[in-house]
């Protein structure tokens, strides 16, 4: 008797789904289907960027939306956290490395950010800078920091986003107790030298933290979601934020509301919708009255319009702005009574494609005087020659005597750079085989007017 084939063996389930498999189908059916996915997608997208109007059906949206970024968080969670560099870097030792044949030290610190093989988390180094020796590791307890934080937001998620591995504190500022003021696009914490929080601010706060002459404070932050009406989920409604330094919030004022209010609403308004059109990246209070500013004036710097505006918070108003030469800058300082820097990412943009921009050539550090109205470019040969073209960060701090500290964010140095282009010093944050780790903002201390709060952190005994 025959044996059946494997074909006539298979059980009744197997056989319908190789029908199921092998059946054609007509060409009008894969349109319509295709049809129907462009407009269930179109449908899904409108009921995201109008979440709000949906009640539970928006909510729903908005978690199916989050999946991928879920599933990420996940996978970092799982598996160890290597930071990843943003360009590509030539190998070189780690550490701090002071020019040959020169007779500079230099007297001063620095707070730095950077990645810790030894803990697998990015910590708080206070390092001396005669020496690069690390006086005090932070390594901060991120669930303790962020303990009690309520908001929800479609652009970040504190669960997802901000765990001990991923937490990647930006522009720590050092407290008179030894202890940190610090942030990652999340609440505002401060903790004393020991780690132990003493107060949080939540919301998402981000990029620069700054200190005025009175001792108070000044930050930027974004709305988990912005109020005014057809803006989506994700759009960025950036706020000033003016605080004392025991975490009393004293002002929170809206970007948008500023530019309306000086009649530049336009340059955000009048472009195709994104997300994020104007990206503040500092708030940099003034050190008091000048020919060109009044004490308690803020500068601002507004990345995505190319912006660094001077404003009058007493009277609401901005007295200055220019979109010109800097494009897409970051950080924005005050060098004396008329000068200013700004360091320029000096990006190469296409609207069209916005993925693809990229640095055009290297970034410099430009010098607006009040005076004369002119721009300068007085480190650009440095720069070339340092090959310094971090993609979307960077730090320009005037030091005495006129230097700078230069960060290059994204590929791991800081540098101490004299008038004349030429380096006193580089700080390369890399593991002994060289790999290299981004940076976070740093923040040099002076020796003198950061005294108590180094003192400090160096003396505190924790358990």
């Amino acid at each position: 008797m025959r044996e059946p084939t494997t074909a006539e063996a298979a059980s009744p389930p197997a056989r319908l789904w190789e029908r199921i498999c092998n059946a054609r189908i007509p060409l009008w059916a894969v349109g319509l289907l295709s049809l129907c996915g462009v407009i269930v997608t179109i449908a899904f997208g409108a009921i995201v960027a109008q979440a709000d109007r949906h009640g539970g059906l928006g909510k729903a949206a908005i978690q199916i939306a989050g999946i991928p970024n879920t599933l990420a968080g996940v996978y970092h969670g799982l598996f160890p956290n290597r930071p990843k560099l943003v360009l590509d870097y030539v190998p070189e030792p780690g550490g701090l490395h002071y020019a040959a044949g020169q007779s500079f030290v230099d007297p001063g610190y620095v707070l730095l950010t950077e990645f810790s093989n030894a803990r697998q988390q990015r910590v708080v180094r206070l390092m001396r800078l005669s020496d690069g020796k690390v006086l005090r590791e932070y390594a901060p307890d991120v669930r303790a920091m962020l303990q009690g934080s309520t908001f929800r937001s479609a652009i970040v998620d504190l669960q997802r986003d901000k765990t001990q591995r991923l937490y990647f504190p930006m522009h720590p500022m050092l407290t008179d107790d030894g202890g940190l003021i610090l942030h990652d696009t999340s609440p505002l914490t401060r903790i004393d030298a020991c780690g132990k929080r003493q107060w949080m601010i939540d919301g998402i706060f981000h990029h620069a933290v700054e200190r005025a002459p009175d001792g108070t404070l000044w930050a930027a932050d974004r709305q988990p979601r912005s109020r005014r009406p057809g803006l989506g989920p994700l759009f960025g409604d950036e706020n000033i934020v003016h605080l004392r330094a025991d975490g009393t919030v004293l002002r929170r004022e809206a970007i948008i509301a500023i530019l309306d209010r000086n009649g530049l609403g336009y340059l955000w308004r009048s472009r195709p919708y994104q997300d994020d059109p104007i990206h503040l990246n500092d708030v940099q209070p003034v050190p008091g009255d000048g020919p060109y500013w009044h004490a308690g004036d803020l500068l601002l710097s507004l990345r995505n319009l190319s912006m660094i505006a001077l404003y009058r918070p007493a009277e609401g108003r901005i007295v200055w702005h220019r979109e010109v030469p800097w494009r897409f800058q970051h950080d924005v300082a005050v060098i004396d009574d008329h000068r200013i820097s700004v360091f320029d990412n000096n990006w190469r943009w296409n609207w069209q494609a916005p993925e693809k921009v990229e640095t055009d050539g290297h970034n410099r550090v430009l010098v607006y005087d009040f005076a004369t109205d002119t721009v300068s470019d007085p480190l650009g040969e440095a720069f070339r020659k340092l090959d310094i073209r971090t993609h979307a960060q960077g730090r320009a701090m005037p030091l005495p005597g006129g230097d700078f500290l230069i960060e290059e964010t994204e590929r791991g140095r800081l540098f101490r750079i004299a008038p004349d282009g030429s380096v006193r010093w580089r700080y390369v944050s890399a593991d002994p085989d060289q790999h290299r780790y981004e940076l976070r903002w740093s923040r040099y201390l002076d020796p003198i007017a950061d005294k108590v709060g180094i003192q400090a952190a160096v003396n505190a005994k924790c358990e």
